[in-house]
């Protein structure tokens, strides 16, 4: 199996992007998720403030 070195880079560049947009994905997913907890959590436990 020969791949040459020209494939080999554009597939790098090709999974380096991919690798990227699912950073930012997962972060944006992770940041609605810790916006509801923490909804949650002061709905039944109140501020974290009246401590």
């Amino acid at each position: 199996m020969n791949i040459s070195d020209e494939a080999l880079f554009y597939g790098g560049c090709v999974l380096a992007a991919v690798s990227g947009i699912l950073l930012v994905v997962c972060l944006f997913i992770m940041k609605i998720k810790t916006v509801k907890l923490n909804t949650q959590l002061d709905a039944e436990y109140g501020e974290s403030g009246d401590v």
